[in-house]
């Protein structure tokens, strides 16, 4: 019953994609190094947005265990120069890895931690132009929900509408499982899956001004665990730490 009611919810709002052409594979990082690849990634450090305010650049918050990428979450024991109540870990490929164009899989899990919110998502390599934006959020997850959002950004759906068309799509998981998050840009639309199961399909629409940016932009990757925010609320339940999110692999198709 379950899986007919995710189904149900999300057919009343999709339409259908371009046709999909011939995918191939142009990239694939297996995280099987000894160590995080700098050539690729760098660290997150501390900001000030609700999903970087407990970045640290520590070590054992982000590395390579077992051919898998792995960020932590912990309450701050004072170890670093860290002033946050959590340190957490995550990666970023800004400058160094991204696409134009392109579908975007990658296959992770993560642990059920009240008040942790993963996230992997993808944001324009040297900005976007001056009033624009554009962010597409392959996974976002929250506490201990059986299901994930997958989300797109732009100038159009933050500051005019979220809902027509609707910017979001929710995907039912195996929860503390490995589950793999997909996101395809097409010249007139994104669409996004969870397991294969197609979660949304955002399209453009004409007459919109600043609607549809995501063809424009070449993206790179964001990798995050994050503890708190106002999104997710506390993370209030201490026998549930360390929070973990592990990336296996992630792969990029570019049609031919």
């Amino acid at each position: 019953m379950r899986r007919l009611f995710w189904g149900l919810l999300v057919a009343a709002s999709l339409v259908a994609c371009t046709k999909e052409p011939g995918w191939k594979l142009v990239w694939t990082e297996d995280f099987n190094g000894p160590a995080i690849d700098e050539t690729i990634w760098e660290r997150v450090p501390n900001g000030k947005g609700d999903w970087n305010n407990m970045m640290s650049l520590r070590e054992d918050l982000a590395f390579i265990e077992d051919g898998q990428l792995v960020l932590l979450g912990k309450i701050n024991d004072g170890s670093s120069n860290d002033t946050t109540a959590f340190v957490t870990g995550g990666i970023k490929s800004v400058g160094k890895k991204s696409f134009k164009m392109a579908k975007f899989e990658i296959r992770a899990k993560f642990n059920d931690v009240q008040g942790f919110w993963p996230a992997l998502w993808l944001m324009p390599d040297g900005g976007a132009a001056e009033g624009d934006y554009a962010e597409i959020d392959i996974m976002e997850h929250l506490n201990h929900d059986d299901f994930v959002y997958q989300t797109v950004h732009s100038r159009y759906s933050l500051d005019v509408s979220r809902t027509d068309p609707k910017n979001y799509g929710t995907g039912p998981i195996t929860n503390n499982d490995w589950n793999i998050y997909a996101a395809e840009v097409y010249p007139d639309s994104i669409c996004t899956y969870t397991n294969g199961f197609k979660t949304m399909t955002y399209p453009r629409v004409e007459g919109k001004e600043k609607q549809f940016p995501w063809p424009n932009y070449p993206f790179y990757f964001i990798l995050s665990n994050q503890l708190e925010g106002n999104w997710v609320g506390k993370a209030d339940k201490p026998e549930e730490f360390p929070s973990e999110l592990r990336v296996d692999w992630i792969k990029v198709y570019q049609w031919e």
